[in-house]
C-alpha cells in the first residue's frame, strides 16, 4: 500500500476539496488517502483571525514531516494552491537529503505557487520558485493560472511577498517580516522601465486580467472540469493517471 497525503488549499474544507477530484480516482486495494490537517490559512482568509502563510506553513510542515514519519507505509505527497507550496517545500526537503529515514515516492502540485519555469508553460509561480530533485514530480498548471504561471515581471510577484506575513491576529510580526525583506532583500525583482510608460500599463493590463481570471474566470479554481491541453482528460484527472503509474 501507499499512504497518499493531501494538502488543501486555503479555505477548503478538509474532508471534501480540490484534492478529492484526483483521490476519488486512485485505486483503494493500492492507496490510502489521508488529509493533511494543516491551517489553510492566509491571514484573514478564510477566518479574520487566521495565521499568515508564512506562519502557517512553517506549522504545516512540521505536522507533515510527522505525519510521514508516522506512517507504515510509503507516501506520495499532494497538494493544492498553498497547500502544493506546503507538499512541494517538504518534498524539495527530502529530495535534498534533509531527512533520509522518510519514504517520499512522489509530489504532485496543483497550482504550484512556487513552480519553477519550465518550457512548455508561461511564467513561473507567482511566489517564486522551488525546485524538488530527487522524486517524480508531476506540476499541474494551467497556463492561465497567475498562481502557478505568473509572468516574470508582474506587479502580483510584489503583492504575494508583501503578504505572505500579513495577519490581523499578528500585525506587528507582518511589519517586522516587511523590515527584514528590505534588510536582506528577500523580494522577487520585477522590473518597471518607468521611462517607457507604455511597458508600465501593459504589466498593469496584464496584472488586472491574470486578478479577474482568478477572481471571475476560475482560472485558479477549474482543475477539476477543465481538461487539460492535448488530452481528453481533466488536471485532475491526469493528476490521479500520474499518481497511479507510481510501482508498490
Amino acid at each position: 500500500m501507499i499512504t497518499v497525503l493531501c494538502c488543501r488549499g486555503i479555505g477548503e474544507d478538509l474532508d471534501v476539496n480540490m484534492l478529492t477530484n484526483t483521490t476519488s480516482l486512485l485505486d483503494p486495494t493500492r492507496f490510502v488517502v489521508k488529509q493533511v490537517p494543516w491551517e489553510a490559512s492566509y491571514g484573514p482568509v478564510p477566518d479574520p483571525g487566521g495565521s499568515a502563510f508564512d506562519k502557517a506553513l512553517s506549522e504545516g510542515r512540521t505536522l507533515l514531516l510527522r505525519m510521514i514519519a508516522d506512517d507504515p507505509n510509503p507516501v506520495v505527497l499532494l497538494g493544492y494552491s498553498g497547500g502544493a507550496a506546503l507538499a512541494g517545500n517538504v518534498a524539495g526537503e527530502v529530495g535534498r537529503g534533509q531527512h533520509p529515514t522518510l519514504d517520499v515516492r512522489g509530489v504532485g502540485l496543483i497550482a504550484d505557487p512556487l513552480r519553477p519555469a519550465s518550457p512548455d508553460l508561461p511564467g513561473w509561480g507567482i511566489a517564486g520558485q522551488r525546485p524538488i530533485t530527487g522524486m517524480p514530480v508531476w506540476q499541474i498548471a494551467d497556463p492561465l493560472d497567475a498562481i502557478c504561471c505568473c509572468p516574470g515581471n508582474s506587479p502580483l510577484r510584489t503583492f504575494a511577498d508583501q503578504s505572505a506575513a500579513f495577519s490581523l491576529a499578528d500585525p506587528r510580526a507582518w511589519v517586522a517580516d516587511l523590515l527584514d525583506r528590505l534588510r536582506t532583500r528577500r523580494w522577487q525583482a520585477v522590473i518597471l522601465n518607468w521611462w517607457r510608460p507604455w511597458t508600465v500599463w501593459q504589466q498593469y493590463s496584464e496584472a488586472i486580467d491574470d486578478v479577474n481570471g482568478y477572481l471571475n474566470r476560475g482560472d485558479h479554481t477549474s482543475y477539476w472540469v477543465r481538461v487539460a491541453p492535448g488530452t481528453d482528460r481533466t488536471y485532475c484527472e491526469l493528476l490521479a493517471d500520474r499518481v497511479g503509474s507510481i510501482s508498490d
